[in-house]
């Protein structure tokens, strides 16, 4: 603690009489910010009343004496407001400084414009738009349109039809955005696990799709699916690295797991 050396000098002159009514008050307004000089008080009015003389003492030190006794009395009534003050304070403090709970950290919606995948309109000589990229291209513009039953249409044409395509990866993951948003978990957790499984090993893909899957476990409360998924998207230290390690320090707690 660094020492108040002023609120120091107020509590001397205090003890010795110095301070009018309006500066005791401020004093003790002080005091109860900083209870910790309340200790320091005590033990000055202590010494005060140890060292004083009854015999040899004027009408004016008797007032003095019987103020500092009269204080000494209602000392514990002071700690008492004090440490009332104390964990006010630490209450608005922790009640402002939470650290976010799990549902905070995980995603409650998915924003389709930014998330869906769509293929590439233009493909090079080499690689021309496939049947399946054509029907991803017509459910992203579904989606955004609004028309979500629509969408899921056109990726369970993929998925059925064009199951080896690339195509049908993107099928499965933007299958499970949608249904993440309807609040289908279970559905959604399903076509995640379908991308994952048919996703290249180190790809973007599959890193959204274990860290939706992992965001929809949260949604079910299931917290150690959750925990393994997350994990996974954590080890591929890609965009979503920082995220996920906040989610997994939430889960440890959750799950009374040691850091």
């Amino acid at each position: 603690m660094s020492r108040d050396i002023e609120l120091e000098k107020q509590i001397d002159a205090y003890i010795k009489g110095h301070l009018n009514e309006d500066q005791a008050q401020e004093l003790w307004e002080k005091l109860l910010q900083h209870p910790e000089y309340l200790e320091l008080l005590n033990t000055e009015l202590g010494v005060q009343s140890l060292i004083a003389d009854p015999a040899n003492t004027s009408p004016e030190q008797k007032d003095h004496h019987a103020l500092i006794h009269s204080l000494q009395n209602s000392w514990k009534w002071v700690a008492a407001v004090a440490a009332a003050v104390v964990v006010a304070i630490a209450f608005n403090y922790f009640s402002f400084h939470e650290e976010p709970s799990l549902r905070e950290l995980a995603l409650n919606e998915i924003i389709l414009s930014e998330n869906l995948a769509s293929a590439p309109t233009i493909r090079s000589q080499q690689h021309q738009l496939t049947p399946g990229d054509s029907l991803l291209n017509l459910g992203f513009k579904a989606a955004l349109s609004g028309n979500l039953s629509e969408a899921v249409a056109y990726y369970n044409t993929i998925i059925r039809e064009y199951p080896q395509q690339p195509a049908a990866v993107q099928a499965y993951l933007n299958k499970g955005i949608i249904r993440f948003n309807q609040q289908d978990y279970k559905v959604a957790i399903a076509s995640f696990n379908e991308a994952i499984d048919r996703a290249e090993e180190h790809s973007f893909t599959r890193e959204k799709a274990y860290w939706y899957m992992g965001n929809t476990y949260i949604k079910t409360d299931s917290l150690e699916q959750a925990r393994t998924a997350i994990s996974e998207v954590y080890s591929m230290k890609g965009i979503y690295r920082n995220p996920a390690g906040d989610l997994l320090k939430e889960l440890d707690n959750q799950l009374n797991r040691p850091e």
